[in-house]
């Protein structure tokens, strides 16, 4: 009886529920030390600011505690969300009030799929796509739809060959450096599809995590800055690249109209987001030069993101991949192989990255993998490229 009661009492939406293979993987990695991960999307902790983080934790304890160690206002500290726009967002019709800090992004995603999503609503999404979307907003049954991405953005053609034969009613996604595929938007598509989206009348989510991970510092305009149609946009942002996702704080732009709406569903959801973590940020963002903070993110990045590339060319010549302009990831391909296969071997001995076919709407078999250069230290990167090498050898002799 034990093993029958989710079946008989779960709701029918959770049969729609997507597990996460990285967080099983990461799950691994913490059980068994052994295993170099490229699977995570990690900062690394040595650019986390610790001192400075000490001494702004330590002031909040003894200066603030009453407001840090209460419940707060459900659309978020004050000052945060005002810093939120001072600092971190382009468009014209953003304020603070229209400023939600939710728990890292991925409630935001939640939180816009219930407002949103049912069995007859047209959902457009990238191909590939960020796995947390697709587990975010699968169980409320929409209809998928996926447009392939090129190395600068969606492909145009089958954009508006999809447009054209469905009634697309959400798009969402991830336009700089997008988690898994690093491709990032050119400029010239950015100002395209923002047009078609107000022509055909879509509801814009734009998932902005990575946007200040550019490895030259460059920022590009949002996609929603060049809308007409600002009741349609909602922009989510986050804290856990660029300061740390132990916080678990991101945000969310709010268009006026649906302001009520999405801080009720919030307050249903957690009633407010993590105070301490709110004020921590707050001062933090206050007392640190934040853009030389940012311009040690990118170029460790950058290096940590050539090492990768040096060591696959050398070990493993017959993958292939685009270079990112920034972010945290290579999008691999390695040909003549099961994806499922090479996976499981590599576990087996002793490195992680994450199968393409995690971040395909449609769960299609892909030989591309996901891989993390963020985290692992140089030296324990050529072990793990050597293990991946060695695999995928094996299977192909």
């Amino acid at each position: 009886m034990e093993t029958e009661l989710p079946s008989i009492f779960s709701a029918k939406r959770t049969s729609f529920v997507r597990t996460s293979v990285i967080r099983e993987i990461l799950k691994l990695t913490v059980k068994n030390s052994d295993i170099l991960s490229f699977a995570g999307g990690l900062p690394n902790p040595n650019l986390f600011p610790r001192e400075i983080l000490s001494s702004v934790m330590e002031s909040v304890i003894h200066e603030n505690l009453s407001t840090a160690l209460q419940y707060g206002d459900s659309s978020g500290y004050a000052a945060l969300r005002f810093q939120i726009i001072e600092k971190l967002t382009d468009v014209s019709w953003a304020k603070s009030d229209s400023t939600i800090i939710t728990h890292g992004s991925q409630q935001g995603l939640d939180i816009l799929g219930k407002m949103f999503m049912d069995s007859d609503t047209n959902v457009l999404l990238e191909d590939p796509v960020y796995l947390g979307a697709l587990q975010a907003f699968s169980p409320y049954q929409p209809n998928f739809f996926s447009v392939p991405m090129e190395p600068d953005g969606p492909n145009l053609y089958w954009l508006e060959e999809i447009l054209s034969q469905n009634k697309i009613h959400v798009f969402y996604a991830n336009p700089s450096y997008q988690n898994p595929s690093t491709y990032t938007w050119s400029l010239e598509k950015r100002k395209q599809i923002a047009k078609i989206l107000d022509d055909k009348e879509i509801l814009f989510i734009e998932d902005e995590a990575y946007r200040y991970l550019d490895f030259d510092g460059k920022v590009y305009p949002s996609v929603s800055s060049f809308r007409n149609k600002k009741e349609l946009t909602f922009i989510l942002g986050s804290f856990s690249k660029v300061i740390s996702p132990g916080f678990r704080l991101g945000w969310v732009l709010v268009p006026d109209p649906y302001l009520s709406l999405f801080t009720a569903v919030k307050q249903g959801n957690d009633l407010n987001s993590n105070q301490f973590s709110q004020v921590v940020i707050s001062k933090l963002l206050e007392v640190m030069d934040f853009k030389t903070h940012l311009q040690a993110i990118q170029s460790f990045y950058q290096e940590k993101k050539e090492n990768l590339v040096s060591l696959l060319n050398k070990h493993l010549p017959e993958v292939r991949f685009s270079l990112p302009e920034g972010g945290m990831f290579l999008w691999v391909e390695y040909p003549k192989v099961s994806s499922k296969e090479l996976m499981e071997r590599c576990i087996a001995s002793g490195v992680a990255m994450v199968p393409g076919t995690e971040f395909s709407p449609a769960s299609l078999s892909s030989s591309f993998f996901r891989m993390n250069f963020s985290f692992l230290d140089n030296n324990q990167m050529e072990i793990g490229v050597k293990r991946i090498a060695k695999a995928y050898r094996d299977i192909n002799t």
